[in-house]
């Protein structure tokens, strides 16, 4: 039995790993827009109704592959050093990770936070693509409060919650300003990563030993 498990999940991986790598083929030969779903189908050797199987639409083919940044960014957090608050040890970790970004022939997940995507590749996001962001970040910073002193909090899992939705907020809301500044000829654009740096520095997000009793977190406050 566990070795037809194992086949079976085998023979799954392979079939998304070769969906994935059909649609990032035919997205470079033909453009997104003229991409199929049934032409990524037939490229991998699969039926339509295999390709929903495993991806909802071609829209996740492209999320999936730039959401591969997110484990980079948990590795980032993690490396920080403990005596860093948390503000500063997520703030330098996004610039870290911002820095890769620029350099990677990668898909950047950067345009996922925007008022819509460089060029005509989705329309919208699919709903829940940001949630994930943010509970993988929550898992990342929660990991890091229980290493540097969350025991102190109440609620933890509250707290990295919270961080992790204000700095999604303040990524998108940079990558949202962006896209305006480029829209408008009479201004000058902000590269990307001095707007996420701005944002990130207009909100102190305060570390274990900074939130108080009045802050309602702490084992002495009201949760």
């Amino acid at each position: 039995m566990a070795q037809t498990l194992g086949r079976r999940e085998a023979h799954k991986q392979a079939t998304r790993q070769a969906l994935q790598q059909a649609a990032d083929r035919l997205f470079a030969e033909r453009g997104y827009a003229a991409t199929t779903v049934r032409g990524i189908a037939e490229a991998a050797g699969v039926t339509e109704r295999t390709f929903f199987r495993y991806f909802a639409g071609k829209e996740e083919l492209i999320i999936d592959d730039a959401l591969g940044w997110l484990p980079v960014l948990l590795d980032a957090i993690r490396a920080r050093p403990d005596d860093e608050d948390v503000a500063t040890a997520l703030r330098r970790a996004i610039q870290d990770v911002g820095t890769l970004l620029s350099a990677s022939p990668r898909p950047t997940p950067l345009w996922l936070f925007s008022d819509g995507p460089p060029g005509p590749r989705i329309s919208r996001m699919p709903t829940g693509t940001l949630l994930r962001i943010e509970a993988g970040l929550a898992g990342g910073i929660r990991e890091r409060l229980e290493r540097t002193g969350g025991r102190d909090l109440a609620d933890p899992d509250y707290v990295a919650d919270l961080l992790a939705r204000i700095t999604v907020a303040m990524i998108r809301s940079a990558m949202i300003r962006h896209a305006q500044l480029s829209r408008d000829p009479g201004r000058e654009t902000v590269p990307t990563g001095v707007l996420v740096d701005q944002a990130l520095s207009i909100l102190s997000i305060p570390g274990p030993g900074q939130l108080g009793p009045e802050s309602g977190l702490t084992a002495d406050g009201l949760l």
